[in-house]
């Protein structure tokens, strides 16, 4: 998971856009993937990116304010 690229997704996509990525990536895995560590990391930022979407959407704030409680949430499950 990266910071830095889930808010470059946030401020470049939107969910419309994401879901699309995201399908993207589920089409280029298959059994013979030889970098599913790079396919993974790129669709948990998509992922991280859709999530942090919903809930600023969900509870009406912008997205850097749902931005910050997503990591802090992470930290929280992490530690």
């Amino acid at each position: 998971m990266n910071a830095a690229e889930i808010r470059k997704l946030i401020a470049n996509h939107d969910m419309e856009a994401l879901d699309r990525l995201e399908q993207e990536v589920y089409a280029s895995m298959d059994d013979d993937a030889n970098d599913v560590a790079e396919l993974g990391d790129r669709l948990t930022n998509i992922l991280g990116a859709k999530r942090v979407l919903e809930e600023a959407s969900k509870q009406g704030i912008e997205p850097k304010a749902a931005l910050r409680t997503f990591f802090k949430d992470v930290r929280d499950i992490i530690g």
